[in-house]
C-alpha cells in the first residue's frame, strides 16, 4: 500500500469538496458535519462522478439518476431504477496535518 497526501486538515470546510486520481482510483474527498468523507467518484449504478451530488441527511445523491449512498458506509439506500452496488468509502488517515489515504 502506498499513502497518498490529499489535502491540508485546515483547508476543509463545510461546503469543500475535491476529487482525485491515484493509481486508478478516483475519489472524491469531502467534508460532512465537520467530519472528511473520501468515497469513490464515480457512481456504480452508470459510472457519473459524484462530485456535484446533492447531500441530504448523511448521504449523497448522484446527480445523474438520484441514486442515494450513505456517507458512513456506502450502502446504497435509494435506486430509482433497480438494484445498485454501494460506493466504496475510504479511511481517510490523518498525519500532522496532512489527510490522505493508504491505497
Amino acid at each position: 500500500m502506498t499513502f497518498y497526501v490529499l489535502e491540508k486538515k485546515s483547508n476543509l470546510h463545510e461546503q469543500y469538496r475535491k476529487t482525485f486520481r491515484f493509481a486508478g482510483y478516483h475519489l472524491l474527498l469531502l467534508q460532512h458535519e465537520g467530519k472528511p468523507v473520501l468515497l469513490d467518484n464515480i457512481c456504480p449504478h452508470a459510472g457519473y462522478p459524484m462530485k456535484d451530488g446533492l447531500i441530504i441527511d448523511g448521504s449523497i445523491r448522484c446527480p445523474m439518476h438520484g441514486y442515494l449512498f450513505d456517507l458512513h458506509n456506502g450502502d446504497c439506500l435509494l435506486s430509482p431504477e433497480g438494484p445498485c452496488n454501494g460506493v466504496r468509502i475510504y479511511e481517510v488517515i490523518q498525519i500532522d496535518e496532512d489527510l490522505g489515504v493508504n491505497l
